[in-house]
């Protein structure tokens, strides 16, 4: 199994030698099997490790034994570990989420602090085939499209899944195998929490009276299904590209668009809503199709598309557009850019991560920027307009004040004030949402590469 799941982390490109990785350890047999086997891993790739428990408030002395279990190990094995408290119910309750959502939330909650403490680079989590089943049938039984089957990605953002290449049945054999200590929850087997019907009930008839391997093609079939949408979403981002014209809070999207395939036109749509609102939304299929309709009905025809955002037909297209624009930053607001970490300015979040620059593809996205991080000399600082501002517009290091490339680009006053810079000194390096300067875009010449990703309370992607 050792051996499966190296080969699996290395196809994902899920692990560096000079990554550090933040565990999160239940106490449970799939968490404990995968810090005892990224323990083992260490010796071929030679990366930090350390682990994270959260006790969620719910199973009394039970949770409490779960805590002292991966304590205990984490001490024998001289594992840097951290543990967090937090009460579940009351936090579901007061924020109107699921147990289920409020314990997620929590979770990574957790792992966000000690990425940012211990200056983790990635988070390992122990889900596998048979999560990734219940997953992909949770989905369709509420109504999904491609993203909701293809379940659980492998990697996804600084989140890495190493198990998903196994089933629990292996999992549950390398712990016997090698002894590993592991505690059993008993919520597992109560009928309370959707998840537990599904694994309990819906899985295991698959398994005992359709086909035994159900739970290896459901796990496939995400698998194929993950494959199909990211190639959609690129193709649907190079198509936005073409028909849509971008706005400050908004989006046009041209008539042209009507001359794509259907999915297409249903891919672009959502990553003119990702973009504009940040992480993907929950729109229906028929929210969509309604929008589509618009381009079929009188100017000015407008309809909402979530508490955010609205969409209305205008003589060229359709827009989408925020309801209400909020300021971001205020005038005395400024924040220092973290190097190879996360900060949460506002409602909006950056993270950043440094790497080598190996002729990489540089991805074409609003919100992710790649700058020649060698060409940066001094801290970066997230803030809006100062006097004295300017943006190197050209390779020959031309400069142009930020005021005057503003009014060149049509950009009103009122949205002016709002937008969001990355900045060193007076020196604009990003208008997010807009252009960066030219004297840090990379080049043939750049040996590492700094990436910056905005994902904000409206905006990102």
């Amino acid at each position: 199994m050792e051996e499966k799941v190296w080969q699996f982390m290395q196809k994902q490109e899920m692990i560096t030698e000079k990554d550090r990785i933040v565990a999160g350890i239940s106490g449970g047999g799939d968490s404990m099997a995968l810090l005892f086997l990224l323990q083992k891993l260490q010796k071929r790739c030679g990366f930090a490790l350390c682990a994270v428990h959260v006790n969620h408030g719910i199973r009394g002395e039970e949770a409490a034994l779960d805590e002292q279990l991966v304590e205990s190990y984490c001490a024998g094995q001289g594992i840097p570990f951290w543990s967090f408290h937090y009460p579940v119910p009351e936090i579901a309750r007061e924020r109107k989420w699921s147990q289920e959502e409020a314990g997620r939330k929590m979770r990574h909650k957790a792992y966000g602090e000690v990425m940012r403490d211990w200056k983790g680079t990635k988070i390992a989590l122990a889900h596998h085939k048979n999560d990734q089943a219940e997953t992909v049938l949770h989905h369709l039984a509420r109504g999904c499209g491609l993203r909701g089957i293809a379940g659980i990605l492998p990697v996804q953002g600084r989140v890495i899944r190493p198990f998903l290449c196994i089933e629990r049945k292996e999992i549950d054999h390398y712990l016997s195998e090698n002894q590993i200590p592991f505690r059993t929850d008993s919520s597992n087997r109560s009928d309370r929490y959707i998840r537990n019907r599904i694994r309990n009930h819906v899985v295991d008839y698959l398994e005992n009276h359709v086909n035994s391997a159900a739970v290896e093609h459901l796990a496939k079939t995400a698998g194929i299904a993950a494959e199909a949408d990211a190639y959609l979403s690129a193709q649907a981002e190079k198509t936005l590209r073409r028909w849509g014209q971008s706005f400050p809070g908004g989006i046009r999207i041209l008539s042209g668009l009507q001359g794509e395939p259907h999915i297409l036109q249903i891919y672009v749509l959502m990553a003119a809503v990702e973009q504009l609102c940040g992480l993907r939304k929950d729109l229906s299929g028929e929210r969509l199709e309604q929008i589509l309709g618009l381009f079929s009905r009188e100017t000015g025809k407008q309809i909402p598309v979530h508490a955010e955002l609205h969409a209305r037909r205008d003589y060229d297209g359709i827009v989408l557009e925020i309801r209400e624009k909020k300021e971001v930053l205020s005038r005395s607001q400024m924040w220092e850019l973290p190097v190879q970490g996360q900060i949460l300015c506002g409602e909006d979040r950056w993270e950043t991560r440094i790497f080598e620059y190996k002729f990489q593809k540089i991805p074409e996205k609003t919100y992710t920027k790649w700058f020649d991080y060698d060409r940066i000399k001094t801290t970066l600082q997230i803030r809006n307009r100062r006097p004295g501002d300017y943006l190197v517009v050209n390779a020959r290091g031309g400069r142009k004040k930020l005021k005057d490339y503003l009014i060149d680009e049509k950009v009103p006053r009122k949205e002016r004030e709002n937008l969001v810079l990355l900045a060193a000194d007076r020196e604009i390096l990003w208008i997010v949402g807009m252009r960066i300067s030219e004297a840090y875009k990379i080049t043939e010449s750049t040996r590492r590469v700094l990436e910056v990703k905005y994902q904000g309370g409206r905006r990102s992607e």
